[in-house]
C-alpha cells in the first residue's frame, strides 16, 4: 500500500499522513491518532526511500564489524555492540552491520563493496587498524566515518572516539609506586593491534618517571621461560597487562613460578572482562566507559556533535593491587 492509497482509506491528505509520522506536532491530536491507529490496523509504514528523500538521511548507521577479533576481545566487542545498540534505540536508528575479516581477501572485497553501495548516513569503524585496508572504500563511500576504540587518519572530517591510554597507564604506575613496588613490567598484547601500540608507547614514556629507566616490555605471547628470565633479571614486582587477558596470563605464570600475587607481585589489567572478577585472586582492572563512548560515536555519526574526544577509564580495585 502506497501513501496515496493509505490517505484515501484514512480520508486525509498525503501531507497529513506524512506529518503524522515525521512532524506529528503539526497535526491536531485527534487527526494524528486517527492516522496512526489506522496505520497500525493496516500494517502501514511510510516508505524508507521516500522518508530518506524527504529528510535527507536514511536513519541508518553502518557498523564495520571485525571478525578477526577473538577470545576475550570478542566478548569485549560484544559489550561495545550492546552499548551501541542502546544508543541506536534511543535515537530510533537502524543498524547495518558490515562484517570483515582482514585476514581473508574475500571478506575484505565484500566489505569494500558494501561500504560503497549501502544506504546509510555514516560508518562507525570498530577497532580501526593502522594502514587499514578499508580506508579506500570508506573514502569512496563519501560518508562520515567515526573510528571507535582507536584513531585513524583518512578522509576529511573523520572523527575518533577512544580511550586516553596514557591516563590509565599513569594511574596504574602511581598506584604501584604508592604500594611500594620497585620494578614494573608491561606484559602481553598482539603487536598488530592499535591499542597495544598506544599502551606500549604510553608505558615507555611514563614508566621512567615513576621507576627510572629500563622498564621492560614483553609483548605478544611470551613463554613461561621468557617470563621467568625477565622477572628474575629485572626483579619485577609489578605487572601492567596490555589487557585483562594478558594480566590473567601473567598471573598464571606467577603461580607456576611460585610468585605469590599480590604478595610478591602486584598485577593490573584493563577492560574489566568477567573473568577478571572470578580469577584467584580477583584481578584489579580498569573499566572503560562504553556507554558514554558509544553515545559519543552515534552523536558524531549523526552530526549532533562536532568534536571527538577521548575518555578516561575507571579503576576497579580488587585483590591483585592492594
Amino acid at each position: 500500500m502506497n501513501i496515496q492509497e493509505f490517505a484515501r482509506r484514512a480520508e486525509v491528505s498525503t501531507a497529513s499522513v506524512s506529518r503524522a509520522f515525521h512532524e506529528p506536532e503539526k497535526l491536531r491530536a485527534d487527526t494524528r491518532e486517527h492516522i496512526l491507529a489506522l496505520a497500525r490496523e493496516l500494517g502501514y509504514y511510510p516508505s524508507p526511500s521516500g522518508r530518506a528523500l524527504k529528510r535527507g538521511r536514511h536513519d541508518v548507521i553502518g557498523l564495520v564489524w571485525p571478525l578477526e577479533v577473538e577470545g576475550a576481545e570478542a566478548v569485549f566487542a560484544q559489550r561495545i555492540l550492546a552499548a551501541l545498540s542502546k544508543n541506536l534505540v534511543a535515537n530510533d536508528l537502524d543498524l547495518l552491520v558490515c562484517p570483515v575479516d582482514r585476514r581473508e581477501e574475500a571478506t575484505v572485497a565484500h566489505a569494500s563493496r558494501t561500504l560503497q553501495r549501502s544506504r546509510c548516513d555514516a560508518w562507525i569503524l570498530l577497532y580501526p587498524r593502522h594502514h587499514d585496508v578499508l580506508i579506500p572504500a570508506l573514502m569512496e563511500s563519501r560518508k562520515p566515518v567515526v573510528c571507535l576504540m582507536g584513531k585513524l587518519s583518512g578522509g576529511p572530517g573523520w572523527k575518533s572516539v577512544q580511550l586516553n591510554q596514557a591516563g590509565w597507564i599513569a594511574d596504574a604506575l602511581r598506584r604501584f609506586k604508592d604500594s611500594g613496588c620497585k620494578r614494573v613490567l608491561f606484559f602481553g598484547g598482539r603487536t598488530e593491534e592499535p591499542d597495544h601500540a598506544e599502551r606500549r608507547r604510553a608505558f615507555g614514556e611514563l614508566a621512567p618517571s615513576y621507576f627510572g629507566g629500563g622498564a621492560p616490555v614483553l609483548s605478544g605471547s611470551p613463554t613461561r621461560d621468557e617470563f621467568r628470565d625477565v622477572m628474575r633479571a629485572h626483579k619485577i614486582d609489578a605487572i601492567i597487562g596490555n589487557d585483562d587477558r594478558s594480566a590473567l596470563a601473567a598471573m598464571d605464570f606467577c603461580r607456576e613460578l611460585k610468585l605469590s600475587v599480590p604478595g610478591k607481585v602486584k598485577v593490573v589489567g584493563i577492560d574489566d572482562i568477567a573473568e577478571s572478577a572470578f580469577s584467584h585472586p580477583p584481578l584489579s582492572t580498569y573499566r572503560q566507559p562504553l556507554d558514554e563512548m558509544a553515545a559519543c560515536a552515534v552523536d558524531l555519526a549523526l552530526g549532533q556533535r562536532k568534536h571527538a574526544r577521548s575518555f578516561e577509564a575507571a579503576f576497579v580495585p580488587r585483590d591483585t593491587l592492594v
